[in-house]
């Protein structure tokens, strides 16, 4: 699993929890491997392994060994924070499929991609993957633009498959304890985070 995770961001964790939940219901023998920016520490919080996504020589070792490589969740592929980020995962892609993997560009966001040597490479490298879905209609209408001619499906961000029940519940209590100095939350809680 590629994304941007082990950088104590709460939005590409869940993301990350989402998805190791539903590879580990849908293939519960599968041995899921994160790139992470802290391996150890996502190790211990996902039981899974984890290697140091900026590891050159781990890196190309992992994706060798690997069945599957998920390139997923959040906004990966733009270069509005960056006009070179976007080139870690799509060099990240482009070795699995030099490698022989199977790559799956999972519920992503797509961009915006402004530069054109990002439009061009984004184009060229997602044409050679096995499978892409996207997190919104934008990014799928981003991609047909650019000249991605794969199939691409449309579904939800992961966090939304969340089961209830597979949360634990005592942990959210506490940090909305530690935030709001209340203790009584009753059985239903919403919570928001308002942005602009």
């Amino acid at each position: 699993l590629s994304g941007y995770y082990g950088f104590d961001n709460a939005g590409d964790e869940a993301v990350l929890y989402a998805i190791i939940s539903a590879l580990r219901e849908t293939m519960p023998e599968s041995e899921i491997t994160v790139l992470s920016n802290q391996p150890e520490k996502t190790a211990a919080a996902y039981g899974v392994r984890a290697v140091n996504r900026w590891g050159k020589l781990s890196l190309v070792k992992e994706i060798k060994a690997c069945d599957v490589f998920i390139s997923g969740g959040g906004s990966l592929l733009q270069d509005v924070t960056s006009k070179n980020g976007i080139l870690y995962y799509l060099g990240l892609i482009y070795l699995a499929e030099k490698l022989g993997k199977k790559v799956l560009i999972y519920a992503q966001g797509i961009g915006p991609i402004q530069t054109p040597r990002n439009w061009r490479l984004t184009k060229k490298i997602l044409n050679k993957t096995h499978g892409i879905t996207v997190r919104d209609f934008a990014s799928r209408q981003l991609l047909m633009e650019m000249g991605v001619y794969r199939e691409i499906k449309v579904c939800a961000d992961p966090v939304w498959g969340i089961s209830p029940q597979s949360v634990n519940r005592e942990h959210g209590a506490e940090i909305l304890r530690q935030y709001t100095g209340e203790e009584n939350f009753g059985d239903k809680v919403m919570m928001l985070a308002v942005r602009n």
